[in-house]
Formats: C-alpha cells, sequence, structure tokens
C-alpha cells in the first residue's frame, strides 16, 4: 500500500483548515459597498452609498427651550438645555408632548455656552465648553447626583465641577468662527468623559478623553475624523453598543448625523462609520440627540426666526440590521423567520417562525425611514418546532418595510416591500 498519497493528501487538509481558520480583514457589513464575504474582522473599511433620509416629526418645542441643545433620556423623561447666555437650568419634557413638566436649576453655576447633555449611571454631566470664536482656553463640565433631582417638582441643586484645556490649543484664529477647538458633544462611559470637537476651520473632529472626577485636566487626544461638517451633540447606546455624532454643514446647513458601530471599546472609529444626510427636515441647527430605546431616539434643533424649535424621532434600525440578524444566527437556539411572500402584492402576508422560545414576544412594524407603525391583532398557530403568524397588510401604503420580532435578548429583523 502506497502511503506518500495519504500522508500527502491529510497534510494538505490539515493545511487547508489551518488557513480558514485564519482572522480575515475586511468590511464585515453586507450593506457596504465592498462588502468582504470571507472576513471576519471588522477593520473599518466599510464604504457606503450616500444615504438620505427624513425623521419623522415629533412636536414643535416651547418656547421656553427655543436653544434647546443637548438631550438625554433619563427616568422617562427628555431633559435638555439652552445654550449661550440662558439661565442654569436642565429642562425635563414630557416625552409625548414636548411640554415642560419640570426644572432643574444648578444654583452654583453660569451657563456661559452650554452646549450638550451626558450621563452615567450617577450623574447628569452638563457640557460648557462652547467656544465659538475660539478664545476659550479652560473649558468646564458640571456633574449633578441623579438622587439631587427629586420625582417631580422645580429645584436648585448644586454641581461639581470638572475643568480642562485642549494640549493641542493654538490660541484664538484670526477670523471670527474659523476655531477648531470649539467643542459641542460628548458621552460618558466607564471612568472617562469623550468630547468630539466642532471643528469650524476645517470641518473635522477632534476625539479627546478625560476623567470624569472633580479636578483640572489636560485632555488626551485620541483620533482626527473627517466629519464632513460641524459635530453639536452625540449619546452612546451601551445596549447596541452604537456612537450618533449629530450636526451640520458650514454654510449650507444641512442636518446629518454619522453612524458609528461594530467597534470594540472604546474606539469609536475602527468600526463601521456611516454618514446619513437629512436634507428633507426644516431645521438649521439640530444640537440635541439621544437613544431612548433600542434603536429608536430623539433628535431636537433650535428655533430662529424663520424655524421652530423642533422634535423629530429618529430610527437606526435601517442600517445596522443587518450585524443584528449576522449575529444572532451564530446562536445555536436563537429563532430566525421568513416573510412569505417577501413582496406582498395582496392584503396579507405570513411569518413562518422558527425556535421561537416559550414566554413574551413583541413583534414590531417599521418603513424604511424608521416610522413605527401599529400592529393589529394577528393570528398565531404554534406547532413544534415552528410558528406561523399571519399579518394583515391591505392598509399599508406602498413602500419597504422592516419586521422585526423581540424575545428576550434575541432580535432578529427581515425586510418585505408592499406593492
Amino acid at each position: 500500500m502506497n502511503r506518500i498519497p495519504i500522508v500527502a493528501l491529510l497534510f494538505v487538509f490539515l493545511l487547508s483548515k489551518a488557513l480558514s481558520a485564519q482572522n480575515v480583514a475586511g468590511c464585515t457589513d453586507p450593506q457596504a459597498d465592498n462588502f468582504n464575504p470571507l472576513a471576519n474582522v471588522q477593520d473599518g473599511s466599510c464604504t457606503y452609498k450616500l444615504a438620505v433620509y427624513n425623521p419623522p416629526f415629533k412636536y414643535l418645542l416651547p418656547g421656553e427651550v427655543n436653544e434647546t441643545s443637548g438631550l438625554v433620556f433619563f427616568r422617562d423623561g427628555l431633559w435638555t438645555i439652552n445654550d449661550s447666555g440662558n439661565a442654569p437650568i436642565i429642562y425635563c419634557l414630557d416625552p409625548a408632548t414636548g411640554e415642560v413638566v419640570q426644572r432643574i436649576t444648578i444654583g452654583n453655576a453660569k451657563n456661559r455656552d452650554w452646549e450638550d447633555l451626558a450621563q452615567d449611571e450617577n450623574y447628569i454631566y452638563i457640557g460648557d465648553f462652547g467656544n465659538n470664536s475660539g478664545s476659550r482656553r479652560r473649558l468646564d463640565i458640571y456633574r449633578i447626583p441623579k438622587t439631587a433631582i427629586p420625582p417631580e417638582g422645580d429645584v436648585v441643586v448644586n454641581s461639581e465641577r470638572i475643568v480642562f484645556q485642549y494640549p493641542d490649543y493654538k490660541g484664538k484664529p484670526e477670523q471670527k468662527k474659523q476655531t477648531n477647538f470649539d467643542c459641542e458633544a460628548f458621552i460618558v462611559i466607564g471612568d472617562s468623559i469623550h468630547l468630539f470637537s466642532k471643528n469650524w476651520g476645517d470641518q473635522r473632529t477632534k476625539h479627546y478623553r478625560i476623567p470624569k472626577t472633580p479636578g483640572n485636566f489636560v485632555a488626551d487626544i485620541l483620533f482626527d475624523f473627517d466629519a464632513k461638517g460641524m459635530i453639536t451633540a452625540a449619546d452612546y447606546n451601551p445596549q447596541t453598543n452604537q456612537l450618533i455624532l449629530l450636526g451640520y454643514t458650514k454654510n449650507e446647513w444641512v442636518p446629518f448625523f454619522w453612524l458609528l458601530f461594530d467597534f470594540e471599546g472604546h474606539d469609536f472609529f475602527a468600526g463601521n462609520k456611516r454618514r446619513v444626510d437629512m436634507i428633507n427636515i426644516v431645521a438649521t441647527q439640530t444640537e440635541g440627540i439621544c437613544f431612548t430605546g433600542g434603536n429608536g431616539g430623539v433628535l431636537t434643533s433650535e428655533g430662529n426666526r424663520l424655524f421652530s424649535q423642533t422634535a423629530y424621532d429618529f430610527s437606526t434600525a435601517r442600517w445596522v440590521r443587518q450585524q443584528t440578524i449576522t449575529g444572532q444566527a451564530e446562536k445555536p437556539d436563537s429563532f430566525d423567520f421568513e416573510i412569505v411572500p417577501e413582496k406582498v402584492t395582496g392584503k396579507k402576508l405570513e411569518l413562518f417562525v422558527t425556535k421561537l422560545p416559550d414566554g413574551e414576544y413583541a413583534l414590531e412594524l417599521f418603513d424604511e425611514d424608521g416610522k413605527q407603525f401599529p400592529l393589529k391583532k394577528y393570528k398565531l398557530s404554534r406547532k413544534k418546532e415552528a410558528t406561523k403568524i399571519k399579518l394583515k397588510t391591505g392598509d399599508l401604503p406602498a413602500g419597504n418595510y422592516v419586521l422585526r420580532l423581540n424575545s428576550g435578548n434575541n432580535t432578529v429583523e427581515h425586510d418585505f416591500t408592499k406593492e
């Protein structure tokens, strides 16, 4: 018996298995232009076609917050501030109506140029770091214990102060609004505050970091990113590991946001970076944004003589759902579903769900702009391994839709088209 061919075949087989187990860096997002189906390590190289989004109008905001310049979602309320020269007050808005329901005055702080809000488990942070002229060398952040904020009623509280400066500050520019040392966006994660500059001069943004404890600090520079516009607000969603940076373009005043996702740790710009332009909304200075749950949230724009201060809903589901589906598919005990037909011409469709676990579940329907549609009663029949759900679609206008099924910690989304 000739053993050499067998050994050679075994060697080739083992070599091929070893090569297949190696990491392949590339773009792992199926929605990207340069998606690499062989890649298993995201290297931040994904490129995308132009994305245009029309966030649904939510409501007009009251005149008391006409210069809304930051948002956080806390205790089921939307909290906002006004920017430079206004009273040092954090306003709580009813998320259903936008009306002011509570006012927290910061007794030992001055609103020199408040520009954004952030939070962690224990504190709300106020960014007094606006610097349109570039003349401020030292900037302030105030933090307020959440325990000092009562469930209802107006109150005066005191804050702790965090002072910082930029290590690369070069002084006031010769021309007005040409500084690259303005800042209107920050988030708080772990033990650090992460700041994103608003560059009037080159429309880039620098990512800085300082400790979140009271004291005087020189910020660390972590990254310099070509935002192609001026960043005015930020929020991070730890549930979905998404960072959103809101802004508008200089001179043209076109609102946009950058959606950063599929990154590890605090290396926000190492993952996918997708820009979304909002050219159709009636707004100029979009300066507040926050997630309120899942992929959804609220953004606000300031009022001026031409436009009223306004709130809009938004959803990032359409740009990140492929990652959700892929991640769930890797779990052997997770469920999935199939939509029949994917192009609906009649008045109903059917979902065939595999491995739907016992217990509570939720089915949600969105259009391609993230607007949620109420689902009327639907029929469910269940067998051992499969569940069939019948949905009526006769009232839906023609367009593209996303069905999302949630159960426990698992979420799966699929598309269909109504013709």
